[in-house]
């Protein structure tokens, strides 16, 4: 190659179109993939009482017994959640027995907390 040939390029008069990256914007090609799990269009809804099919009808309905009864094992279900997580509560929110139980690391933590409040106070005396 020669010297010649290596001139740079001058702009050309016309104005540059701006960068668009493709596959993004209004223009991008539509992905018409079928739905791999749908069933194919124009197949046939199964038949009612299949699984799958939008005519399954609910399930037995339950008397009025069978619904008091699973309210009042919720009820004392719930009740009995209720008082382990108001025990939980006490025993967590006890300061007194949180000491008795962390002693040690309380100790080294207010230990560590002494140098550092003493180190400031005697660095700012300088």
């Amino acid at each position: 190659m020669s010297e010649e040939n290596m001139e740079p390029t001058k702009p050309s008069d016309a104005p540059e179109k701006p960068f668009k990256p493709e596959g993004i914007g209004p223009k991008a090609p539509v992905d018409n993939t079928p739905n791999r799990w749908a069933p194919a269009e124009g197949t046939p809804a199964p038949p009612a009482g299949t699984p799958g099919s939008p005519f399954t009808p609910p399930p037995p309905k339950r008397n009025s017994e069978q619904i008091r009864a699973d309210i009042d094992a919720q009820r004392a279900e719930l009740g009995q959640s209720v008082d382990q997580l108001r025990d939980r509560v006490t025993e967590l929110t006890d300061w007194k027995s949180q000491l008795r139980k962390h002693r040690k690391p309380i100790i080294i933590g207010a230990v560590a907390t002494g140098f550092v409040v003493g180190g400031l106070m005697a660095l700012r005396r300088r």
